[in-house]
């Protein structure tokens, strides 16, 4: 029995590549894992209606991490046209699936690690090492999806550049430590941890 499960989530276009080149990567390194693929993205709103579908949701659930490639967004009337004859006109509407996905899991932070490596020859400058901390379900980040959009939202972006979380209210105490790391390909640009 493997040491970790881990949700593999190629997701689309890019995701699918990015995704194949990461498990080449994991495979040299012999790391002790069982993948479970994972449906999300594009294909499944076109087909199904949801990018991110329960089942999906319930793998993360039972997963130790996942590994995320890709997807595709966009907007809600080309999102509507591109779904099976049988599901344009209910009412369907696109969200996104790494925003949904950042919202139910409470993956609030992002983390980006950057350290300059001596010798490396693409290095920007030598003796960096930081790390940015990102905000993942506020602000820019917040998944305001909505159509048409609350009145109390449409008031809060006048004359403001942040708008509250749209999900959930903010969250109290201590944030959870109990699920499962999300870690992230190159798309998405971060690593996510709680």
């Amino acid at each position: 029995m493997s040491q970790y499960k881990i949700a593999w989530l190629p997701g689309d276009g890019v995701g699918i590549e990015v995704m194949e080149a990461t498990r080449l990567c994991l495979d040299a390194l012999k790391f002790d894992a069982a993948y479970t693929h994972g449906d999300i993205g594009w294909e499944f709103w076109c087909k199904e209606g949801d990018a991110f579908p329960q089942r999906t949701i319930d793998l993360l659930k039972n997963s130790d991490a996942a590994m995320f490639g890709a997807i595709t967004s966009k907007p809600v009337k080309d999102a509507e046209r591109e779904l099976v004859p049988e599901l344009q006109g209910k009412g369907l509407i696109y969200r996104s699936p790494i925003v949904r996905m950042r919202q139910m899991f409470d993956l609030y932070n992002c983390l980006r690690p950057c350290k300059a490596y001596p010798g490396n020859p693409i290095n920007y400058k030598e003796g960096i090492d930081l790390v940015v901390f990102r905000e993942n379900t506020e602000d820019l980040y917040s998944g305001v999806e909505f159509n048409p959009v609350p009145d109390e939202q449409r008031e809060c972006g006048e004359g403001s550049v942040s708008a509250p979380r749209p999900s959930a209210s903010p969250p109290q105490g201590p944030r959870r430590t109990d699920g499962a790391r999300v870690l992230v390909g190159p798309e998405q640009e971060s690593t996510e941890h709680f």
